[in-house]
């Protein structure tokens, strides 16, 4: 809804339909969508996973504004004295690294789909590759 709003347009009419099975997931929301040929937001990987079974093709990518960021936020020890600090931030720094998770999540679906499902975004993969 906050897309709608920023795009100054009032989603509602005979224009605007809510796919009532919506809540089954996104592969069945994009085929439904399909088959109205209509427009639907969607995630990359859904799409690229579906792409040669429908019709829809790609008209807005990579905007700021439709970027669906994954976090990993580590739990506070403080909080929470009995978590395992130590392989938490062993994870959360193999993740994030561009050498290792994050190389990873940029190669992620490549040999199949031709393309990545994911884009990487941790601070250290955006100091390592400041133009992608």
């Amino acid at each position: 809804m906050e897309l709608w709003s920023k795009a100054g347009v009032k989603p509602e009419g005979s224009w605007y339909v809510v796919y009532e099975k919506g809540n089954t997931g996104n592969g069945p929301t994009l085929k439904y969508t399909d088959q109205r040929g209509a427009y639907t937001f969607m995630d990359r990987a859904t799409y690229l996973t579906l792409k040669d079974s429908i019709k829809l093709v790609v008209l807005v990518e990579k905007d700021e504004e439709l970027i669906n960021y994954m976090s990993v936020i580590p739990i506070n020890p403080k909080r929470f004295p009995t978590v395992n600090t130590v392989d938490t931030l062993t994870f959360v720094n193999w993740l994030t690294a561009p050498d290792k998770g994050q190389q990873i999540i940029a190669e992620f679906g490549k040999d199949r789909y031709g393309t990545s499902l994911f884009f990487p975004n941790s601070n250290q993969w955006r100091a390592a590759h400041p133009n992608k």
